[in-house]
């Protein structure tokens, strides 16, 4: 009977092994193989401060060039976005952080989807608050709070079953804050909003980039 006990045991933890194993597999194929918009539709075109909704607007010729750099002219010739657009200038740089003026095919929108599925560096539109604001910008990432109660562990299979990924945990007056892993771009914007809401989730938010113009 002992032995019958053991071996049914044995036979529990290999499947109980098993189904983990497999769980990370799955996680992992997510992970490697999810794809997220880079479209932006009208409807589409806000974000949430906390749980208040921000409703925005897009610079159709203005895009944020994120990890570029320019020459003693001004102008960076090798920029990608200048080999997309021959005719785009330089406006103004923000250290690594250039923003340009494009009349490239699709817009402000269409050039960086284009130059986000193709290179390393990262590429937003320029937005705006309808209210008025700064130049806005999406980097990459989203900055996520979940409900005390879950812990990191938790947290890591519940984005890890959308795909995504963690990028850092932050202490925050012991609030449960999370920065997670997303593209540059719209993106950014569409997995924030489609966070918000879903159970165990307090806010989601870009991690904007803020222009700042000395006065």
């Amino acid at each position: 009977m002992e032995n019958a006990i053991g071996k049914n045991k044995i036979i529990k933890d290999m499947n109980m092994r098993s189904f983990f194993t497999l769980l990370a597999v799955i996680f992992s194929a997510c992970i490697s193989k999810s794809t997220y918009s880079q479209d932006l539709l009208p409807e589409s075109l806000y974000y949430y401060e906390g749980n208040q909704k921000v409703l925005l607007e897009i610079d159709p010729s203005l895009v944020a060039e994120f990890g570029g750099t320019t020459s003693a002219g001004g102008r960076n010739l090798n920029s990608p976005l200048v080999k997309a657009d021959a005719n785009a200038k330089l406006i103004r740089s923000h250290g690594q952080i250039n923003i340009w003026k494009t009349n490239g095919q699709g817009g402000a929108v269409g050039i960086s989807k284009s130059l986000n599925q193709s290179q390393n560096q990262g590429y937003s539109p320029i937005f705006r608050s309808l209210k008025g604001s700064a130049n806005l910008a999406l980097p990459g990432n989203i900055i996520v709070e979940l409900e005390r109660g879950i812990t990191e562990k938790q947290a890591e299979v519940f984005f890890g079953s959308k795909g995504l990924r963690i990028f850092k945990k932050h202490e925050l007056d012991g609030r449960n804050f999370y920065e997670v892993e997303t593209p540059a771009g719209a993106a950014s914007l569409n997995i924030a909003n489609s966070l918000y809401g879903q159970s165990g989730v307090i806010s989601s938010s870009p991690n904007w980039w803020r222009e700042v113009t000395a006065k």
